[in-house]
């Protein structure tokens, strides 16, 4: 089997996952996941698709040419590679990285530096600015980072949570690290 990556971006409208997934379905590929996602008004989707060996590309461009013309979207297929499920993955653990502080330009690479700094991934990043809050100094946005991440299990947690804190302190922000179970746990509805 080809793991194949389709990317699309554009203006967001209704359908839009709908359109796209027709194409790939006709085309007889197998949307295996779908992670998509809008801001400021944009629409971004990464589909992954599991196609057979002799799975025709040009097609796959094709279709999705024939059904994005005249949208505004653009999209980039990723060259295929061949499925890798019997390599296991490096054993790894989820943890939930929430972060709040005064917004900065060095608030994102403080902390992903951090992060990748003990060879964890980052799942998913969602940071968001909030509008001003009177209780805060004037002339200061608060804003909201939120990280899914993989440590991997040889990582000391102590040293990886020390070397979070000394992050957050350096950027002047409050930090928590929660194992994903547990942030779940807390946050269900």
């Amino acid at each position: 089997m080809l793991k194949i990556i389709v990317a699309i971006v554009g203006s967001d409208r209704p359908g839009l996952v709908l359109l796209v997934s027709e194409v790939l379905a006709t085309q007889g590929g197998q949307i295996e996941e779908i992670n998509q996602t809008t801001l400021k008004g944009q629409f971004a989707g990464l589909f992954a698709i599991n196609a057979p060996n002799d799975f025709d590309l040009g097609l796959l461009d094709q279709g999705l040419k024939m059904a994005l013309t005249g949208t505004g979207l653009s999209y980039f297929i990723a060259p295929p590679s061949e499925s890798t499920d019997s390599v296991p993955p490096p054993a790894m653990e989820p943890y939930v990285i929430s972060l709040r502080g005064a917004a900065s330009p060095a608030l994102i690479p403080g902390v992903t530096r951090t992060v990748a700094s003990f060879e964890a991934n980052i799942d998913n990043l969602r940071a968001v600015t909030l509008a001003e809050d009177p209780a805060q100094d004037e002339g200061t946005t608060p804003q909201v980072l939120v990280l899914e991440i993989s440590v991997p299990q040889a990582v000391q947690q102590r040293v990886f949570r020390q070397a979070l804190a000394l992050t957050a302190e350096e950027l002047g922000v409050e930090i928590s690290l929660q194992h994903r179970d547990i942030f779940e746990a807390l946050h269900r509805l």
